[in-house]
């Protein structure tokens, strides 16, 4: 009776496994799932001969690998363009920077900032609106806004002017003015401004231009 019970212990313990030792035969599935669990080892720092110094160790694209980068403190290191910067870096490159920065001039505001002759900054121009009266001392050489030229280009001035077109020329000659047998006179509508002398059409584009005693600054 005795050995009966000891015999029937023994097989429901091997059965079990509860005392299984390393040379228990066990299925590829439980090792795989039991391998699963380990952590990878640890690559020694400094092992990547491209990032020189202290390293800080990354993730990469795949998974469950590793990666390293560099960490740059100062340029003469020769630091890659991967490698992380440190803040000391980044503060004494924006030191150097702040310190270095030319300082630009000032000037009016809401003026125009022009080249000089050694192509350096170093002048201005002034805008005309159209605000203000239109003063050729002051003005003259002033940039225009788009809408003072839409609204000079939509209200030039108009004349009603008389010319003359040739109808009939000599047989066989050029149409020029001194083949003319008869002329027709025909009124024409023209852009243009009441003048007596050239001068009296500046800001004007064109002369004073005179016919049948009427005078216009004309434009061409």
């Amino acid at each position: 009776m005795k050995r009966t019970l000891l015999f029937s212990i023994i097989a429901s313990v091997l059965t079990t496994g509860a005392f299984a030792t390393s040379s228990t035969v066990t299925s590829k599935d439980y090792v795989d799932a039991r391998d699963a669990l380990k952590q990878n080892t640890i690559p020694v720092a400094g092992t990547n001969s491209s990032t020189p110094g202290s390293t800080i160790v990354t993730y990469t694209g795949t998974a469950g690998t590793i990666g390293e980068r560099g960490i740059c403190n100062d340029p003469t290191d020769n630091c890659n363009q991967a490698d992380i910067a440190t803040y000391g870096l980044v503060g004494n490159a924006v030191e150097y920077i702040e310190n270095n920065m030319p300082t630009l001039p000032t000037g009016t505001a809401n003026n125009v900032v022009t080249y000089d002759n050694n192509g350096d900054i170093g002048g201005e121009r002034g805008i005309y609106d159209g605000s203000t009266t239109y003063d050729s001392s002051t003005d003259a050489d002033k940039l225009v806004t788009a809408s003072v030229v839409h609204d000079v280009a939509n209200n030039l001035p108009t004349k009603t002017v008389t010319t003359r077109v040739c109808t009939s020329w000599i047989d066989g000659q050029s149409h020029t003015d001194a083949n003319c047998l008869l002329w027709n006179l025909v009124d024409e509508t023209v852009y243009g401004a009441e003048c007596n002398v050239d001068a009296d059409c500046a800001g004007y584009i064109g002369n004073c231009s005179c016919l049948n005693h009427m005078c216009n600054c004309m434009w061409y």
